[in-house]
């Protein structure tokens, strides 16, 4: 088993001022972390990941340590959850880990 932090989108409750100095609560999308553990056997790819739309970086804003990064891992099995998932850390950080299988 691999213990890893995956980023998932949550809702976020952000409370705006308005001019005249009253506030009202807005909603909004932002990534977030959760530890998650992945079983080895599944694992079939893993992918650097880089957030790249002007949509996905906004996200990101304030949530991540500047210079963090990210890869994508693909799994495999029938599963209800999507197989592709994203998570902090390096390629090389996990090509390490997993252990350097190309000859």
């Amino acid at each position: 088993m691999l213990k890893v932090l995956e980023v998932f989108e949550r809702q976020a409750r952000v409370a705006t001022e308005r001019p005249d100095g009253s506030e009202y609560i807005n909603f909004e999308h932002v990534y977030d972390t959760r530890e998650c553990l992945l079983n080895t056997n599944y694992i079939v790819a893993i992918h650097p990941y880089e957030f790249s739309s002007s949509r996905e970086i906004k996200k990101t804003e304030g949530r991540f340590p500047e210079g963090t990064k990210f890869s994508t891992f693909v799994l495999d099995g029938n599963s209800f959850r999507q197989s592709e998932i994203i998570v902090i850390g390096s390629f090389e950080k996990f090509t390490q880990v997993l252990g350097d299988t190309a000859q």
